[in-house]
């Protein structure tokens, strides 16, 4: 999925050694640069930016499909929790 914003897009990715889903942040040269994770453990989510210096409104945007991307995990999946 491409970003409002040229030059970044966004792929979501599983993770099974973290037991996990996340939104992944590319640059123009298909580099990960950033992440948005969900963790199937807790349902804790996390952003890292691996040490990047990233524009606010790019990782404004990141959080935002996350958001949107990231179904609930575990017992909160109905939303009751």
């Amino acid at each position: 999925m491409k970003l409002a914003i040229t030059g970044w897009r966004t792929q979501i990715a599983s993770d099974v050694v973290r037991d996990g889903l996340g939104v992944e942040l590319l640059n123009a040269a298909g580099d990960v640069v950033a992440e948005v994770f969900r963790s199937d453990v807790d349902g804790a989510i996390t952003l890292n930016t691996f040490n990047n210096p990233l524009p606010v409104d790019v990782v404004d945007r990141l959080i935002s499909i996350a958001r949107d991307r990231l179904p609930p995990s575990g017992d909160d999946a109905d939303g009751s929790a």
